[in-house]
């Protein structure tokens, strides 16, 4: 008896919990930071919300959570009286509750947490802690350019390598892994991480803030929106008005009796066609509305240069192919081109610079010429 009694009220309690959260009222226990109950409603905390924010915001940039955690030191922000621990910051960045739907029992609840933290911005750190799971990433080092650098002779990811000397001295390395993992004969050397990273920040500051250059990359990316803007926009606009003119004549020449299952066929496609055009047309127009002006261009890279190293390498720089002799660096644009344009990546400068390098046994710094290109994507 007392084990149906129990088996009862278990039923009895989950049927008042479901029923509580179809109502969109708080269920009880811990309440995520950020929130708070009024009248058995949760509504966002705006004295707390703000860390909630900057936290997501710093981490989908890049910035690691000890990083976070020592700015909101130093800004007096504090947990229960002391600074915020690890734990406590990974598990804000891991609440789904933020983004206003979290799961419960098999089931999406949508209606009790107000959505604090913009959808965009929750994948992207969602998919962060995923992939920082289980010691992926070193938190002995920073490795600036990590996810970044692809080898250019096998297209294998360029990842961390860390090493132990005879001394006993840490060495860490970017390597290719193809070489390292895949034994694939790729001739791509391994190259010491502190060179490399100081080669390619160096040469990002240095040409980026050459006024020509982005004097530039402004006007490039000036003649490419124009372009794209009036080009896709004109091909739509001629593409509907030839779908028009053959309604147009389809109409006439059913109204003169030509009609038959062909033809009605015809109709149904035309229309379906003049549908989509005018929707793709809307689309082309309201990026027309959206269209940056070259100020708007000039401070995307300006404001991106005075960002920390971290942050700015993972806001600016797409994509890095490293060869033993060039290194090619991608940099994002502030616009988006359109998929089918050919030509969307263009070349805004080419030189050389020497990288310096360590070769094992050897005391002296070796100095190795590298040919720099620079895109714009």
């Amino acid at each position: 008896m007392n084990q149906y009694y129990s088996a009862e009220l278990s039923q009895k309690v989950k049927r008042g919990m479901k029923e509580t959260r179809l109502k969109g009222l708080y269920q009880g226990g811990g309440l995520p930071y950020g929130y708070r109950v009024e009248q058995r409603k949760v509504v966002i905390d705006e004295t707390t919300a703000d860390t909630v924010r900057f936290m997501y915001e710093q981490y989908s940039k890049g910035v690691y959570v000890k990083e976070i955690i020592s700015q909101l030191t130093n800004k007096g922000i504090l947990y229960k009286g002391k600074p915020f621990a690890p734990n406590t910051v990974y598990g804000i960045l891991a609440n789904e509750k933020y983004s206003g739907v979290y799961m419960k029992d098999g089931e999406t609840v949508d209606n009790i947490y107000p959505q604090l933290i913009s959808t965009d911005i929750y994948k992207i750190v969602r998919a962060k802690v995923e992939q920082n799971k289980f010691g992926k990433r070193s938190i002995k080092a920073v490795y600036l350019l990590r996810h970044k650098v692809k080898c250019g002779y096998c297209g294998r990811p360029i990842s961390a390598e860390t090493g132990t000397a005879r001394n006993g001295d840490i060495k860490r390395y970017y390597k290719c892994i193809g070489r390292k993992k895949d034994n694939n004969g790729c001739i791509k050397t391994q190259i010491p991480k502190d060179f490399l990273e100081e080669f390619v920040t160096d040469s990002i500051i240095q040409v980026m803030t050459e006024p020509k250059n982005l004097d530039n990359i402004v006007t490039e990316i000036m003649k490419r929106q124009n372009k794209d803007e009036n080009g896709n926009l004109k091909m739509l606009t001629n593409e509907k008005h030839r779908i028009d003119r053959a309604l147009e004549n389809l109409v006439n020449a059913i109204e003169n009796g030509i009609v038959s299952n062909t033809t009605n066929k015809r109709l149904h496609d035309l229309e379906k066609q003049q549908e989509q055009l005018e929707r793709q047309i809307l689309i082309e127009r309201s990026k027309t509305a959206v269209k940056l002006s070259e100020s708007d261009i000039r401070q995307y890279y300006e404001q991106a240069l005075k960002l920390e190293t971290k942050m700015l390498i993972n806001f600016l720089i797409k994509e890095i192919v490293l060869y033993n002799d060039k290194i090619e660096i991608y940099f994002n644009a502030p616009i988006k081109q359109s998929p089918d344009d050919d030509n969307r990546d263009f070349l805004f400068y080419s030189n050389y610079g020497n990288l310096h390098y360590k070769v094992q046994n050897v005391k002296t710094i070796q100095n190795r010429k590298m040919q720099v290109e620079m895109y714009i994507v």
